[in-house]
């Protein structure tokens, strides 16, 4: 091989994940755009493979190995497989965090740069999820830890959104015990946050209060206020979880005052939509009502439509508690239409399965069935087959079930 080929084989080699796109490469190598002739040059030589799309290419597991190696056993190559490495962190810094400005972008503020819209911020994350939370994991060695520690942070909304609740727990973990190597306290308790939410989601509760827990006392000796209110909330989430429900009141009613207080209508919603749902699992049906229209009319004010469709949707299941079910149908519809805007598909199925709740009880079987396999079909594009696979199940009851007699 040439001295160029040698070079880029090397530096391919400790790309993170099992596929790397040209930009990668191109980062890895430091140029502007990477040399397809020298890939090609490799490829005919059966050393790297075309990957699974175009613009993509991986390595033989042998050949990565070998490579790892090479540059091991060598202290010139190791230097330059460190520069290499922090060039595709910065990389993938600059990129994620123009991603994750998209997802967060609310109206009004300023329009993010390099994604035109949400779709396109997810189609980027989706295509180099694998090689982005390989990246975090270098957080472990000291020189790359304060770029990684960033990454971890610009990956907490996408990997909570696309619930890949297993990539989440991974990235923030390393992201917490970095931080703390390095005595940041806000960015270890940032990451203690993020990685609760995760373990709540994958069902671990029990330590997901205690990841809570410590966010909440890293911040109030911080004073760090307003990321003590978030932290607030989430324990207060867990706490409900784990049928702790009037300390999850006290918690959600906690966090409220804290956003009140600091003026952010945007969180003050979401911690009344967190709050409302408590009050409704404790059987306080009307202050439920309450609670959620609260929110609902912040996050309208602030311009937060995703959590508005949140909003929206509680405050139909607590509508449809208090017996008012033909303004619980229309609140579940309103929440449908914002879920469909963002593609929030598993906040859609949720809304569906509720909607179908009430239809079973109003309009009969038909109408449930069809908001049933409407949600299968949303919880399918969430990546949650247990759920869709309920709803499917829920769907052929109802069909093989006599109609109700009038």
């Amino acid at each position: 091989m040439s001295p160029e080929q040698s070079r880029l084989l090397r530096l391919i080699a400790l790309a993170p994940g099992p596929e790397v796109s040209e930009e990668v490469v191109a980062a890895l190598a430091g140029v502007e755009a990477p040399s397809v002739r020298e890939l090609r040059a490799l490829a005919r030589a059966h050393l790297v493979e075309r990957g699974s799309e175009r613009g993509w290419w991986r390595l033989h597991d042998l050949v990565r190995v070998f490579g790892v190696g090479v540059v091991a056993g060598d202290t010139g190559l190791r230097e330059e497989g460190e520069a290499a490495r922090e060039r595709v962190l910065v990389f993938y810094r600059r990129w994620a965090t123009a991603a994750d400005d998209r997802l967060r972008w609310l109206p009004g503020a300023a329009e993010p740069e390099r994604f035109a819209d949400r779709g396109q911020a997810l189609t980027w994350f989706d295509s180099e999820r694998a090689g982005l939370v390989a990246a975090v994991q270098w957080a472990r060695d000291e020189r790359f830890a304060g770029t990684a520690i960033g990454l971890a942070e610009q990956l907490a909304v996408y990997l909570d959104w696309r619930r890949y609740f297993d990539d989440l727990i991974a990235v923030m973990d390393v992201a917490r015990e970095a931080a703390r190597r390095a005595g940041d306290r806000l960015v270890e308790a940032a990451a203690w946050s993020n990685l609760g939410n995760a373990l709540r989601e994958a069902g671990r509760i029990g330590e997901a209060i205690e990841a809570h827990t410590r966010a909440c006392s890293v911040l109030q000796v911080a004073g760090e206020r307003h990321d003590e209110a978030s932290a607030w909330s989430n324990l207060g989430v867990a706490l409900r979880q784990a049928g702790r429900v009037e300390e999850a009141i006290e918690a959600h009613t906690r966090a409220g005052d804290l956003f009140q207080v600091a003026g952010n209508r945007q969180s003050e919603g979401t911690a009344w939509i967190n709050l409302g749902v408590a009050m409704q699992e404790a059987g306080r049906v009307e202050e439920a009502i309450e609670v959620y229209t609260r929110a609902r009319d912040r996050l309208l004010v602030a311009g937060d439509r995703q959590h508005e469709s949140i909003a929206w949707n509680n405050l139909g299941s607590a509508l449809q508690d208090a017996g008012q079910v033909d303004e619980a149908v229309e609140a579940y519809g309103k929440s449908l239409e914002i879920r469909w805007e963002f593609e929030d598909w598993y906040g859609a199925g949720l809304t569906y399965c509720n909607l179908a709740v009430t239809y079973e009880v109003v309009h009969g079987t038909a109408e449930a069935r069809t908001a049933y396999l409407q949600a299968a079909e949303a919880f399918t594009r969430a990546n949650a087959p247990d759920r869709a696979t309920a709803a499917r199940t829920r769907a052929a009851e109802l069909e093989a079930d006599p109609p109700l007699t009038p």
